[in-house]
């Protein structure tokens, strides 16, 4: 049996924790987990451990860009390569100090990052380091994976000759939902997750405002998610009563209830490399309203899990939300079981597993490991 020692930051558990296991059953893996802290999950993590799985926790205390870090970043690489393992899978891009402690212990040949970000979404931060890292992390190492066609498109106009393994999320499971009890019979529109200027949540307020302000209709936007600067966007708000807001910290137990209570999921992005939030979505069946950006028309197919609206357009984004209003239940019902059927047909985890198989299987073979 084939090996790989496998690394994942406390924030990209959520994108792993269902493919490791499952890849575990064809391969040994040496599953290392980093952070400040053991994640809270750490004891479901454990319980995933078996003869082919081997689960550890290290600690990585210092921020990628505290000159410390690059000394903790060395030992875990290290540690990483010490294992023997035929391949190597990082599920970071590493930035700044955390790459150069890549480059100097991480083989080329052997090592697949995962690269979550190939174009940094404008307004990112750290944006222009991001992009110029990137940069010199593609043209150092050889084995990549994306998790989107557009960003598969990005990489290869970046450079050429590369191996990329394209395998899209896997949907984020946060548990069974509860039932539908808030705001029953209102139609809810959902924002998820971190708030970040490219995502402009200020155009899902403006154009909630206009259309209550040209129809009178009753709705409910919900906002869910940390912000470091809310002041700018709660300033906006001239009608609190169509706001349902969970500014901060959303622990795990509530995110399934947030999208039991959903009708869409909106995302008014102007830029992104790939959304968690969707994948979120389509794992409880909810219909999506996005921008039309790129990077969003392949997930959205208008009609059947979802509608598309103009990038940036207020206008636009309050006309596809007033058609959602008066939308019969009928054909409701039938919006919810076409995104049901889409979900089923693209995103079946072995679909998704056998794609990273494939790739490790071939670049095994290109490297002559039996």
């Amino acid at each position: 049996m084939n090996s790989i020692s496998w690394f994942t930051p406390t924030a990209f558990i959520d994108v792993d924790i269902l493919i490791v296991p499952e890849l575990a059953k064809s391969y040994k893996i040496d599953w290392m987990i980093t952070g400040p802290r053991k994640p809270a999950i750490y004891s479901k993590l454990e319980a995933m451990a078996s003869e082919s799985l081997h689960v550890e926790f290290y600690a990585i205390k210092h921020k990628w860009y505290i000159p410390l870090s690059y000394f903790e970043y060395i030992k875990a690489f290290k540690r990483l390569v010490d294992k023997g393992n035929d391949l190597i899978y990082v599920d970071k891009a590493p930035q700044f100090l955390n790459y150069y402690a890549a480059i100097r212990t991480l083989p080329v040949e052997r090592t697949i990052f995962a690269t979550h970000n190939v174009k940094t979404p404008k307004g990112a931060h750290f944006e222009k380091k991001a992009r110029y890292y990137m940069s010199k992390l593609l043209n150092k190492y050889c084995n990549f994976q994306v998790f989107s066609r557009n960003q598969l498109e990005y990489l290869e106009n970046m450079v050429q000759g590369k191996n990329v393994l394209y395998a899209p999320l896997a949907l984020k499971d946060y548990g069974k939902k509860g039932e539908r009890t808030k705001h029953h019979g209102i139609v809810n529109f959902l924002s998820f997750g971190h708030i970040r200027h490219y995502k402009r949540i200020d155009i899902l307020i403006d154009a909630a405002q206009k259309l209550y302000e040209e129809t009178g209709k009753l709705f409910v936007v919900t906002i869910a998610g940390r912000c470091p600067n809310w002041a700018e966007y709660s300033k906006r708000i001239k009608y609190p009563q169509l706001f349902d807001l969970h500014v901060g910290y959303i622990d795990d137990s509530k995110v399934a209830d947030l999208f039991a209570n959903a009708n869409y999921l909106v995302l008014p992005y102007q830029d992104l490399a790939q959304s968690g939030a969707i994948t979120v979505a389509f794992n409880y069946g909810v219909p999506v309203i996005t921008s039309d950006i790129p990077q969003f028309q392949e997930f959205v197919e208008e009609g059947v899990n979802g509608f598309l609206f103009q990038s940036e357009s207020v206008e636009c984004l309050k006309n596809v939300m007033l058609n959602t209003l008066v939308m019969s239940q009928d054909a409701y019902n039938k919006l919810l079981k076409s995104t049901e059927k889409y979900v089923s047909n693209n995103y079946s985890l072995k679909a998704i597993t056998d794609r990273y198989e494939t790739y490790f299987n071939q670049l095994l073979l290109k490297n002559h490991i039996k």
